[in-house]
C-alpha cells in the first residue's frame, strides 16, 4: 500500500501510472541513500581526528561540506526549490578542498607553486562558467571536467608511487583508498559530464541508466572513504618534559 505522503504526491503531480510512480518514488530514495551515506564518513573522520594525523583536515571539511550539501538540497527539494545554486557552490569547495589535500599529502613537493595555480584556474574556470556564461546550458559540465581530471591525474600519481614504497598491503593505505575513490568517482563524473555536453544525453532511458550508475558508484566510494578514515593511523605520542 502506498504511503500517505507518496499517494498525495501522486495525485499532486498527476501521475496516474502505478508502475512509474514506483519507480520514480525508487530512483528517488536511491538518490537519497547515496548522498546521505557521506554522511558515514563525516561522523568517523571528526569522531577520530584527535586521534589521527591532521593532515586528513582538507578531506575531513570536505566530506563536511558535502553532508551539508546534501540536507541543504534534500530540504529544498522537499520545498520545490532548485538545487543548482548551492550544488555549484558545492562544486567549488570540493575541488579546492581536494586539491588542498593534495597539497597536505605532499604532492609535487618540489613544485609548490603548482598548487596556487590549480587552485586559481579552477576558480576562474569556475566564474567563467557560473557567473560570466551563467544563462549558457553548453558550458555548464567544463569546469567540472576540469577540475574532476585534475583530481583523477593527481590521484593516480599518489596511488603510483605509493605501489611502489608502500611497505604493507595497498588496501591498509588510508591515503591510497582515497585516491582509489577519487579515481573511480571523477573518472566516472568525466564520462557523465562529457554526455551531456556532446548530446549523448538524446536518450531519456539511457540518462537515467547513466545517472543511477553514478548513484550507486557514489554510495560505493562513500563507504571507501569512510573505511580509509577508520584505517587512519594514531597520532604519534609525545612524552612532555617538565
Amino acid at each position: 500500500m502506498l504511503p500517505v505522503m507518496a499517494l498525495g504526491f501522486l495525485v499532486f503531480t498527476g501521475i496516474t501510472n502505478y508502475g512509474i510512480f514506483i519507480l520514480a518514488v525508487m530512483t528517488y530514495y536511491q538518490v537519497v541513500i547515496s548522498g546521505s551515506s557521506v554522511l558515514i564518513g563525516t561522523v568517523i573522520g571528526w569522531a577520530r581526528y584527535k586521534k589521527i594525523d591532521n593532515s586528513a583536515l582538507p578531506f575531513i571539511i570536505c566530506l563536511t561540506v558535502a553532508s551539508a550539501n546534501e540536507i541543504i538540497s534534500f530540504m529544498m527539494t522537499l520545498n520545490r526549490c532548485d538545487t543548482a545554486y548551492n550544488n555549484n557552490i558545492y562544486v567549488l569547495l570540493e575541488a579546492l578542498l581536494i586539491v588542498w589535500q593534495f597539497r597536505k599529502w605532499q604532492l609535487l613537493n618540489r613544485y609548490s607553486y603548482l598548487f596556487p595555480v590549480i587552485m586559481l584556474a579552477i576558480v576562474i574556470a569556475w566564474i567563467i562558467e557560473n557567473v560570466l556564461f551563467a544563462g549558457s546550458a553548453s558550458i555548464k559540465s567544463y569546469c567540472r571536467i576540469f577540475y574532476a581530471l585534475v583530481i583523477v591525474l593527481m590521484s593516480i600519481h599518489v596511488n603510483n608511487e605509493l605501489i611502489l614504497t608502500f611497505k604493507k598491503k595497498l588496501f591498509k593505505s588510508p591515503v591510497f583508498l582515497i585516491c582509489a575513490g577519487f579515481i573511480i568517482y571523477f573518472t566516472f563524473k568525466i564520462l557523465v559530464e562529457s554526455f551531456w555536453l556532446y548530446g549523448l544525453s538524446a536518450s531519456k532511458s539511457f540518462r537515467n541508466n547513466v545517472y543511477l550508475m553514478l548513484v550507486w558508484i557514489n554510495l560505493f566510494v562513500n563507504l571507501i572513504y569512510a573505511f580509509a578514515l577508520l584505517w587512519m593511523p594514531r597520532r604519534p605520542q609525545y612524552i612532555k618534559l617538565c
